[in-house]
């Protein structure tokens, strides 16, 4: 989920036999998506199932707890109309789809 290409190698990438799915948010302005997630899917050898979902990279974080997310909003507040719990119900959805017609 919104991976940071420059943590795989080349090689690496390219001997990945399995398929894959890979999410990045359509906000990328932490990581850019140019750099990163999309790095990630050009280099491997099956484009890999990706998915783009409301949200910045920290959206892929479970909710926080009100205790936490005073003191860590940028990691714990999201935009306005993004769901951070409908979308993890939604990414816990496709991964079963995912594994069962893969596995």
């Amino acid at each position: 989920m919104d991976p940071l290409a420059m943590m795989f190698e080349a090689s690496g990438l390219s001997a990945v036999r399995v398929p894959t799915m890979l999410y990045r948010p359509r906000d990328d302005s932490y990581l850019g998506s140019a750099r990163n997630a999309l790095g990630v899917v050009s280099g491997l050898p099956t484009p890999p199932a990706v998915h783009i979902v409301p949200g910045d990279h920290f959206v892929f974080i479970d909710p926080c707890p009100a205790s936490v997310a005073a003191s860590a909003a940028l990691i714990c507040q999201d935009a306005p109309g993004i769901d951070r719990v409908e979308i993890h119900r939604q990414i816990d959805h496709e991964v079963v789809e995912f594994l069962r017609a893969n596995l």
